[in-house]
């Protein structure tokens, strides 16, 4: 049976695992069967229905093995819905803005035709720092913070959620869907 979502992400600090979480948790809450991993953990996807995908973007780049991840299963994930979310800018640009989609992310989203494209604001903490860095953002006075939204986070899910409630697997039989384990 294809009834499993696929929730995977690439991350530097865990921030980008920990927005994944969280929107697993909300389509477990509605009784949607989840695989939870990061990207380097994911081979064959034909199990999947559907698929969330997270990365962090540092630097305009993403995170290794997002990239590689999109690139390779490009053809199975323009085949089914995809949703995907970017975090680590400190700042969320205005809906609507011209630049609302880091370029990193423009190659993905012309291949795969994603359902939604989320940007959200990462965590940026000194620890996450090299020492220069870290002294030159002091001197700046760059705002450490967990800047994070979750609110608009879990809202996201819950969209995500009410789409895929509303669409139940073609091919699964009676009780197509089922709690499983917390991540």
């Amino acid at each position: 049976m294809k009834d499993e979502i696929l929730v995977a992400y690439s991350t530097r600090h865990q921030s980008s695992r920990e927005i994944a979480s969280a929107i697993v948790e909300v389509l477990r809450a509605a009784g949607l069967l989840i695989q939870f991993e990061p990207v380097t953990a994911i081979g064959d996807l034909r199990a999947y229905r559907a698929a969330v995908l997270g990365c962090t973007i540092y630097d305009g780049t993403w995170f290794p093995g997002a990239e590689e991840f999109l690139e390779t299963h490009a053809r199975e994930l323009s085949g089914m819905p995809v949703w995907l979310f970017a975090s680590g800018l400190t700042e969320v640009p205005p809906a609507g803005a011209a630049s609302a989609i880091p370029d990193p992310l423009v190659h993905a989203v012309e291949r795969i035709a994603p359902r939604d494209v989320a940007l959200f604001a990462g965590s940026l903490q000194p620890l996450h720092l090299g020492t220069g860095i870290r002294v030159m953002s002091r001197l700046t006075r760059v705002r450490f913070s967990d800047h994070r939204d979750w609110t608009a986070i879990e809202g996201w899910a819950g969209s995500i959620r009410d789409e895929l409630l509303a669409a139940p697997p073609a091919d699964a039989g009676a009780g197509g869907r089922s709690a499983t384990a917390s991540p």
